[in-house]
């Protein structure tokens, strides 16, 4: 009966003598366990994220002395600076934390986002000289650069400095630039890896502070409401610094005073107060990531810096409209994909590659994920161009797409990103050439075990068991996101009492579910519909869920949010 026959992976309870030394629950013990918190100095930094002493010293990171230095010698001198970011919601966040902190200490910067349809990702020679006729001295790029050899060399021949910060994959080959700020390039001590690009954007003001520079009215806390909406949705892991960050953030969110934030989070029907990184996740980062992907992320950017609660409400709405264009469309994508791969069985093979002229690029790494999710197996999805293409890759865990796509880099243009996600740019007439050989790294690298699509179980609960005592421990280890899911909890031999269809097309389940005579749970199931026949005539089943509080008009109650289910 289950809806997509994945293997359900129960991890390990952790050891008696754990529980016992930790103090806390036996379920929330395990957790950290797993998690691989078993030093108490370790789960005492986790559960705080104490902002105040959980952040490193922003000066160990490689090239972060000569980029401050340069930075506070053109806010002293008066140069006209550049920030130069990428056009999803990390980009987007960067350059408007780094337009706001550089202006509030008295510097002279101006933002550029790049268009990705006209201009593509990364920085261009054409953008570079239109900066420097305006007078552009210093030139940052935010989320971006670190591939850009020939790009920083054109600047630097303008006459430019460039600082170069960015989070992605560093090639073999680093831009010559003044200066590289990047945790994850060799030589680098800085003792976290996984800060996103407006994390290092964050890093850098701390660094400007350090060095002397005043942020005057404005507040180092003031900019964290835009990390946590970078770092979510850009999947940035939230452990360690990530973690403190966010958590910070959340609450920088929730009391923002921007009005594009407040205005974006009504139209996203939230409530100030009650943002949580999933509502981030879900809600906010993808109407910012929509102008990006469909317009001009400018709009974003707008935004974000929006004086007016009538300015920020209009382009708040215009976002939403975008973003439900991009849903449309993204589904009429997949369906053609679907449809494509299935035609002549490339869905079968290990790497699934499919181009076609009619994949924009806006949303080709949004359609590659969700066939991730459909097949279990990396997908690449190439906007087939009259002479280049440009793509996105999707993988899975345990096979790193940028190594596979650093082992093909001769075939590339450009390309880079990490080992969930790339993005690239190809000649058509290597498509062939790349599409072999991804197979033959497949062939050796991608193994049976990592194409077999499984959930993570984190413990087994007896329904009888679950409570708001229950809950609270759970919610210890928010926020929830990249490397810290929200648990996912497993209950056997329940009874579905009541099934009801949900949704305009019956495509969701409400489901009233019990355990021998016990209290009855709530349950909603989000399409799942058409198993409701099914459970029917077979009442008893295996559940896996996530225990959440459920309010409305109201009454409060707790509420499972299943993931998957199999006959008992």
């Amino acid at each position: 009966m289950s809806a997509r026959r994945k293997r359900w992976d129960l991890l390990p309870a952790a050891p008696a003598d754990f529980v016992q030394s930790s103090g806390r629950s036996p379920l929330l013990a395990t957790l950290l366990h797993q998690r691989q918190l078993r030093d108490p100095d370790a789960v005492h930094a986790f559960l705080e994220a104490d902002y105040r002493s959980g952040l490193h010293d922003p000066l160990l990171m490689k090239g972060m002395p000569e980029a401050s230095d340069r930075i506070v010698r053109a806010i002293t001198e008066g140069e006209l600076m550049a920030v130069y970011g990428d056009f999803d919601t990390d980009g987007v966040t960067s350059v408007t934390l780094l337009i706001q902190a550089i202006t509030a200490m008295g510097g002279t910067i101006k933002p550029y986002i790049p268009h990705r349809i006209r201009e593509g990702y990364g920085l261009n020679n054409l953008a570079i000289e239109q900066l420097s006729k305006d007078g552009v001295r210093l030139l940052i790029t935010v989320d971006c650069g670190i591939s850009n050899v020939v790009e920083v060399a054109q600047a630097t021949a303008l006459g430019l400095d460039v600082i170069v910060t960015d989070h992605h994959h560093p090639p073999a080959e680093l831009p010559a630039a003044l200066a590289v700020v990047n945790p994850k390039q060799p030589g680098c001590a800085y003792p976290y890896k996984q800060l996103v690009g407006v994390g290092i954007a964050f890093k850098l003001v701390q660094a400007l502070v350090k060095r002397g520079m005043r942020l005057g009215a404005l507040r180092g806390r003031d900019l964290l409401d835009v990390v946590a909406l970078g770092t979510v949705t850009d999947m940035g892991p939230l452990d360690g610094e990530n973690r403190v960050l966010v958590k910070a953030g959340l609450v920088a969110l929730n009391a923002t005073q921007r009005p594009g934030l407040k205005a974006l989070i009504e139209v996203s029907g939230l409530h100030l107060g009650k943002v949580d990184s999933a509502a981030i996740g879900y809600m906010l980062g993808p109407r910012i990531n929509a102008a990006g992907r469909l317009d001009d992320a400018v709009r974003a950017y707008d935004l974000l810096l929006a004086d007016t609660h009538a300015e920020a409400k209009r382009l708040a709405d215009e976002l939403n409209q975008t973003n439900r264009v991009r849903q449309e469309l993204t589904k009429q994508v997949q369906a053609a994909a679907i449809a494509m791969a299935e035609a002549d069985g490339r869905n079968q093979r290990r790497i699934v590659v499919i181009d076609g002229p009619d994949f924009p690029a806006g949303v080709v790494g949004l359609v590659a994920g969700k066939l991730v999710e459909e097949w279990g197996r990396p997908v690449l999805l190439i906007e087939r161009g009259p002479e280049n293409s440009r793509g996105s890759a999707r993988s899975v865990p345990g096979f790193s797409i940028i190594d596979a796509l650093t082992g093909c880099k001769d075939l590339f243009e450009r390309f880079g990103g990490h080992s969930a996600a790339a993005g690239f740019t190809i000649a058509n007439a290597n498509i062939p050439d790349l599409d072999a050989r991804l197979q033959a790294i497949a062939a050796e690298q991608l193994t049976d075990e990592m194409l077999q699509p499984s959930l993570r179980v984190d413990a087994e609960a007896n329904l009888n068991d679950l409570s708001w005592e229950l809950l609270a421990d759970l919610s210890q280890l928010e926020p929830f996101g990249q490397a810290n899911p929200q648990p996912t909890l497993m209950s056997v031999g329940v009874d579905v009492v009541d099934t009801r269809t949900l949704g305009a097309d019956n495509q969701h389940l409400r489901l009233f579910l019990r355990k021998d005579g016990g209290t009855t749970y709530e349950a909603i199931a989000f399409r799942l519909g058409h198993l409701a026949d099914a459970l029917r005539r077979h009442p008893r089943i295996d559940v896996l869920y996530t225990l959440e509080a459920n309010e409305w008009q109201g009454e409060h109650k707790l509420q499972l949010k299943i993931k998957d289910f199999r006959r008992a």
